[in-house]
């Protein structure tokens, strides 16, 4: 910098006129007298602000003011400064090249900046100045006292500017002002401390203290109190400072004229005074004890004398005595047997019922030793253990079996204390606590009983079970097997859900009865599910002996079960383990036999399988797909592949159907077959199902606007998207939001989910119906079929199951059914559609006997959504080329 101005303040001249000295006074009368109605100094701040403002033309006013650490500056009033303005000069340091107002609270002196750009004062915040537009400061530092810098006040302008005297006597003054406030400020802080610390310190004092008058006329008052005479006495500070005579009046009648006379005889011969005495509380009428204490003060006159002193609630020292006294009843009275031994440990005195628990009379027991109730139950060194913990703990519980004088054992509570001579800190005493816990032994067994059977039937449940079943493989004679059988209940459900809860707990009672009496005594039959049974057997030689025993109960089974006077029948599917072939640790051996069950039940139900290790390599599979097939759905993973539907003589597209792939990021395309199973054994099909609804209408809506028309696209239904949200409303949103006409979309339901769900789910069909949507029923033909179906649902296509269409010609039955069902459809005005059609022979087969639609390899196989286009393209189904 090449300016003197850099360095220094410009020299200023003259004194201001009497019109700026007025305005200077107007300034501090009325700064001053809002210090004297003490008003907050945030609003002194600000008006003193405000006035400099409107004195000064075009500048702004603030004050900064040092942290509590005075290592920074920080903006305590500025309001003409904006938000942003305020947080960027907030935490200037006190040091040259800090601004005006750094350099001023450095140096202790007014700096005054004409132009920030070439001051060299402002080298470390000019940046700040240039982005808020301001281009000189006049700074005047606040003093607290001659040396001590407390922060600034600051005048800015937004142009180059040189201040007069007016100025700087106008910053003196608000300067000085804000000092007083400052003062002020810290004196009021000072002696609020000083005021709370004499507070904290009078509620720290137990009880309460106070300062009593006593006149010449014998008229008391209180001069002091402190404020728990509230707490103690149940009257407020000012009302005790009132009238002393509601103090005395909750004073007890009956202590009153002995508390007047030690009064009186202390002030007589002005002597300490201390008495005890009873005083009601004035909220909750609770009786306290209170002792005063005091000593005698100034003396007014001969009879005119005040007392400093204290008054303290002693209830507790005084319950404390009425305690021991009631210990006394207590140990005559209570229902726990208490003995007290001397420190030989001869017994020295019982109480009554020590008598009644033992058996024994007080006569018997005294100088006896209580080893007289001991039990054969324990060993030497449980009784060793005893002496130990009482010599280092001087305290032992536990539970003891005793012998009572009858000779019956019976378990108790014991609780044993070392008694101590609290002066030489030496043995005196033991005393024992002992309670009669047979009742509760009881309660404990039966409650451990229902802890490890089941409620309903009284078998052992899981946890009993697995107990057992651990044993059982870990005691395993070398040639013997240990074998368990995994039951599930076939069709439980159907008639829990048909018949009410209660019969189907009366059917799992007699299942129950059933196992247990077609099993050995020594197998074990437990109840792990809700209609799960657990069957544990030992000692077997041979899978052979295992297949035995599961014949049994599968023929068992199938005998009927009387419900209400009618017969029902549920079969058993049965999954078997055998240890050590099929695993020794306990978690994995049941895990097989729950593999086997499901092996069990795939075969048809009604059955039993042995776990066979590549049936857990599926089911490992499964467990290792399922966080994976999480991860797919929230990364949108899948893809929509489309087959192609053609008509009768497979030479036009007239529809296709919408099928799923799963890109799997490092294993490529997987099929439905490998992910959908386990997908709905997850419950996620639901959400599977309606992304699948979505896409696809998304995908229909992109060929319509390409031109796609007379085309109908098919999309196969979860089960879950039909039973477990409103599906007709889900479908109405999405032809409103891609504006696809509701004949275009044809809904897929197999006939394996109307044979469970029917009854439930017709509603749902017929709405969908109302939607103008199209219903097929899918792998038709399959064994399940009934003509109620197609008669009772709104059905428009019936889907002839790829398993018939394979054969043709070779399988004259095959031929048959579907001449059957294609028939049979076109006798219901419904439309047939051939599934799996891969061979020109089967497509003429079908043509000729007047199959509606093709579907099958031998038009296309599933291809995605760009080759599905091209192909719509080469059949001129599309008029958009970029489709």
């Amino acid at each position: 910098m090449n300016s003197c101005s850099n360095t220094q303040n410009p020299e200023i001249t003259g004194n201001p006129n009497a019109q700026e000295l007025n305005t200077i006074l107007k300034l501090q009368s009325q700064v001053l007298e809002y210090v004297v109605q003490d008003t907050p100094p945030e609003r002194i701040f600000d008006a003193i602000c405000q006035f400099i403002e409107q004195s000064v033309p075009d500048c702004i006013a603030s004050i900064m003011l040092f942290d509590a650490t005075y290592e920074s500056l920080n903006v305590a009033c500025a309001p003409s400064f904006t938000r942003e303005a305020i947080d960027a000069f907030n935490g200037l340091k006190a040091n040259l090249g800090e601004g005006s107002c750094g350099s001023s609270a450095f140096l202790g002196t007014p700096v005054l900046s004409i132009n920030i750009e070439n001051d060299s004062r402002w080298n470390n915040v000019r940046h700040i100045a240039k982005k808020f537009g301001i281009s000189a400061c006049w700074s005047y530092p606040i003093l607290l006292d001659t040396n001590k810098v407390h922060g600034t006040i600051a005048i800015s302008s937004f142009e180059s500017r040189k201040p007069n005297s007016f100025h700087i006597q106008l910053l003196k003054a608000a300067a000085n002002i804000i000092g007083i406030v400052l003062k002020r400020v810290a004196s009021h802080k000072a002696l609020t401390h000083t005021s709370s610390l004499l507070q904290n310190i009078t509620q720290a004092m137990p009880g309460v203290l106070y300062q009593y008058h006593l006149t010449t006329d014998k008229k008391q008052n209180f001069t002091y109190l402190s404020p728990s005479i509230e707490k103690i006495t149940g009257i407020t500070l000012e009302e005790a400072y009132e009238n002393f005579d509601l103090v005395w009046n909750q004073v007890h009648p009956e202590d009153q004229a002995q508390l007047w006379t030690s009064i009186i005889d202390a002030s007589t011969h002005s002597k300490p005074w201390s008495h005890e005495f009873r005083l009601f509380h004035k909220q909750g009428g609770e009786l306290k004890w209170l002792r005063g204490s005091s000593l005698p003060g100034q003396q007014i006159s001969d009879q005119d004398q005040i007392w400093n002193g204290v008054l303290l609630d002693i209830t507790p020292e005084k319950s404390s005595i009425e305690q021991l006294r009631l210990a006394g009843i207590a140990f005559s009275s209570t229902t726990d047997g208490i003995m007290i031994a001397d420190k030989n440990n001869k017994i020295v005195d019982i109480n009554r019922a020590y008598a009644i628990i033992s058996g024994y009379s007080r006569e018997e027991l005294i100088g006896q030793s209580p080893t007289l109730l001991k039990s054969d139950k324990h060993s030497s060194i449980f009784y060793q253990s005893i002496w130990e913990s009482l010599d280092k703990d001087k305290h032992w519980q536990g539970e003891i079996w005793n012998k009572r004088k009858d000779g019956k054992v019976v378990p108790h509570l014991v609780n044993i204390n070392a008694v101590l001579d609290p002066i030489s800190d030496e043995l005196t005493h033991y005393v024992s606590v002992l309670s009669d816990i047979s009742s509760i032994k009881a309660s404990e067994a039966k409650l451990s009983h229902l802890a490890h059977h089941d409620t309903l039937t009284n078998l052992p449940n899981r946890l009993l079970f697995s107990a057992r079943l651990d044993h059982a493989i870990t005691h395993r004679k070398k040639n013997e097997k240990v074998v368990m059988l995994h039951l599930d209940l076939d069709r439980f459900k159907h008639i829990n859900d048909s018949l009410g809860h209660t019969y189907g707990d009366q059917l799992l009672i007699q299942v129950s009865e059933r196992l247990t009496n077609t099993l050995n005594p020594a197998d074990i039959v437990a109840r792990v599910g809700g209609d799960e049974f657990a069957i544990l057997v030992e000692e077997l030689e041979d899978t052979i002996d295992a297949s035995a025993v599961a014949d049994k109960i599968v023929t068992a089974m199938e005998q009927p079960f009387v419900l209400n006077g009618n017969d029902y029948f549920t079969t058993a599917s049965i999954g078997i383990a055998l240890s050590p072939d099929h695993g020794e640790d306990i978690d994995v051996f049941t895990k097989n036999a729950d593999i086997a069950l499901n092996q069990a039940k795939d075969l048809g139900r009604n059955n039993y399988a042995f776990f066979q290790p590549e049936l857990s390599e599926s089911a490992e599979e499964w467990i290792k797909l399922e966080p994976q097939l999480r991860k797919a759905i929230k990364e949108n993973q899948f893809r929509l592949f489309y087959q192609p539907q053609m008509d009768r003589r497979g030479n036009n597209i007239v529809g296709a159907e919408a099928l799923i792939r799963w890109q799997h990021p490092e294993m490529g395309l997987i099929p439905p077959i490998q992910f959908l199973n386990i997908a709905e054994e997850m419950g996620l099909m639901k959400n599977i199902g309606n992304w699948v609804l979505e896409e696809a209408f998304k995908q229909l809506a992109l060929w319509r606007q390409a031109g796609l028309r007379n085309f109908r696209l098919a999309i196969n239904l979860a089960s879950d998207q039909i039973t477990k949200q409103s599906l007709p409303d889900k479908v109405s949103d999405l032809l409103q939001e891609y504006k696809i006409p509701a004949e275009m979309i044809e809904l897929e339901i197999l006939e394996t989910f109307l044979l469970e769900h029917k009854t439930a789910s017709t509603e749902t069909f017929h709405q969908l119906r109302a939607l103008d949507i199209h219903l097929a029923l899918d792998d038709f033909g399959t064994g399940y079929s009934s003509l109620s179906y197609l008669k009772q649902l709104p059905i428009n296509k019936v889907k002839i199951d790829q398993s018939l269409v394979r054969d043709i010609p070779e399988d004259a039955n095959d031929e048959a059914i579907a001449k059957a069902v294609i028939l049979l459809g076109h006798t219901l005005d419904l439309t047939a559609c051939a599934e799996g059609v891969e061979t020109p022979e089967q497509r003429a087969f079908l043509e000729l006997e007047g199959c509606d639609q093709l579907q099958g390899y031998l038009f296309s196989k599933p291809i995605n959504q760009e080759e599905f286009s091209t192909l719509l393209r080469k059949n001129k189904r599309l008029v958009s080329l970029n489709s």
